[in-house]
């Protein structure tokens, strides 16, 4: 940066990072000024007399103390050599790498950006694969939505992340965490998980921790999608993580109470929807002619499961395309992903599927819910027909062949084989723990032995549930070997 002062101005007032200077008579809007003794900050706002400026660095600040314009906004430098790395929100590296000003085709892109308009938007219609079963079959999620992820303390959203970055590789997709105000030690058992698995390579990962100036931390997700337009407006498919929102929004109420605003419902500051919202928006799916690509945005809130009602989660629903809600009592009853199927949505994921896939979807939703019905009625009856014992019995075992363990994607064809073998006269006569017990020799069989493979590389040439049913009947002497009972 040239910090030459061709404007300089003075302190007037400060609070803690928020300063207030005189002078700067052509400043503007997210203009970057330094102090004497070197302490970078960013204009935030323009008043009649004075200027809001919040400090990026800790420094002590004095009346009187002298400011100058630096020569520079507030931005950031992108490209490909960004990939594998760890970086703070203004760029610069937090893995002990070479530093990024030494790397060569950089482009400076600003950070504070208005969302792409109507006109650069595509029709969202192909799917985003995440290789987990319960997600990808019952609430799909196509490039370029915005889907939340919320839920309380030790649900599992940390371990669903992990693997929605690991279940990437192979598929062009370019990974961005952006670790807000988190504590050092989570983020680097995050990173090391994604090192483990081999996932580093194509992520970038922007981190700000809990003890770091709120100014710095607020900049994360918009250092995030900054980097994720850069990659999106190459054509690539971006896949892009928020963790998490509540920190970023009890952040940006520290600047504003800081700041005078007026507080309004839990203190937060009227322009909180607008702060969160502007940035959701700038994910999407885009036309060729604004480079293609897409950003596909998993926003993160953790929250008290016992009230959905305050303002930062009811906020975040209303300005995404869905929600994937986790709860801990499931995980702790063996569920993994522990995410509550009838109270998870995905408003636009539906049309994105496949028509096969789609038709075993409404299925089993079907046949969840007419379950969940005659569970009801089964507590004030001795005695049940045959009908609703088959059907309790397909939801157990449907229940068990969602279960997917951590790190293991399952591929679309093996996903729509599970959820449909349970309606096939194998399984009739089969129960929750045969499913269990032989889930991933069934799976194996369908990767591995010759006559079930076969019928694998078939399901994408199949139009109905019926034909698939029809085709896994011939399944079952080779699995009734497989499986013994």
């Amino acid at each position: 940066m040239n910090n030459q002062p061709n404007e300089v101005g003075y302190v007037v007032s400060n609070r803690d990072f928020l300063v207030h200077l005189d002078g700067f008579p052509s400043i503007r809007i997210n203009d970057m000024v330094q102090s004497d003794n070197g302490a970078r900050g960013w204009v935030n706002s323009i008043g009649e007399e004075t200027i809001e400026v919040l400090m990026l660095d800790d420094s002590k600040i004095t009346p009187n103390q002298m400011f100058a314009r630096l020569n520079a906004r507030l931005a950031i430098t992108v490209g490909d050599f960004l990939l594998g790395r760890s970086i703070n929100p203004l760029g610069l590296p937090i893995d002990g790498k070479t530093p990024l000003s030494r790397q060569k085709g950089g482009k400076v892109m600003e950070l504070d950006k208005g969302a792409p308009g109507i006109e650069s938007r595509e029709f969202i219609t192909q799917q985003f694969f995440t290789g987990i079963t319960l997600v990808d079959s019952l609430i799909p999620i196509g490039h370029g939505q915005r889907e939340l992820v919320i839920g309380d303390a030790h649900s599992g959203k940390t371990s669903f992340l992990i693997d929605l970055i690991v279940n990437q590789k192979g598929s062009n997709t370019v990974c961005i965490y952006a670790s807000i105000g988190k504590p050092a030690v989570s983020l680097r058992n995050f990173i090391d998980a994604l090192r483990a698995n081999g996932a580093l390579d194509y992520t970038v990962v922007i981190a700000t921790s809990s003890s770091e100036p709120a100014p710095l931390i607020f900049l994360t997700p918009k250092t995030a999608f900054t980097v994720a337009e850069h990659f999106q407006r190459e054509g690539k498919d971006v896949l892009l993580i928020l963790d998490d929102l509540g920190s970023h929004a009890k952040v940006y109420r520290e600047i504003s109470l800081l700041g005078e605003k007026a507080p309004g419902r839990e203190s937060y500051p009227g322009d909180i929807f607008y702060q969160q919202s502007h940035l959701l928006e700038r994910a999407g799916n885009f036309l060729p002619q604004f480079g293609g690509g897409s950003i596909t945005a998993f926003p993160v809130i953790e929250l008290n499961m016992t009230d959905f009602t305050t303002l930062i989660p009811t906020n975040l629903m209303s300005m995404t395309d869905g929600h994937l809600l986790f709860k801990s009592s499931l995980r702790s009853q063996g569920q993994s992903p522990a995410i509550d199927i009838s109270l998870s949505v995905s408003r636009v994921g539906r049309q994105t599927q496949d028509r096969l896939s789609n038709i075993v979807s409404s299925k089993i939703r079907q046949l969840l819910e007419s379950a969940s019905d005659l569970e009801t009625i089964a507590r004030f009856s001795t005695e049940l027909s045959l009908e609703t014992q088959l059907t309790l019995r397909r939801r157990d075992i449907i229940f068990e062949f969602l279960k997917q363990d951590p790190l293991r994607a399952v591929s679309k064809q093996i996903q729509i084989i599970m959820l449909t073998l349970p309606f096939t006269t194998f399984f009739q006569n089969k129960t929750k723990n045969f499913a269990e017990k032989y889930q991933e020799t069934i799976m194996n069989g369908f990767l591995k032995e010759p006559g079930l493979l076969k019928m694998t590389k078939m399901v994408d040439s199949l139009a109905s549930d019926e034909e698939l049913i029809k085709l896994l009947e011939g399944a079952g002497p080779i699995l009734t070997k497989l499986c013994p009972v």
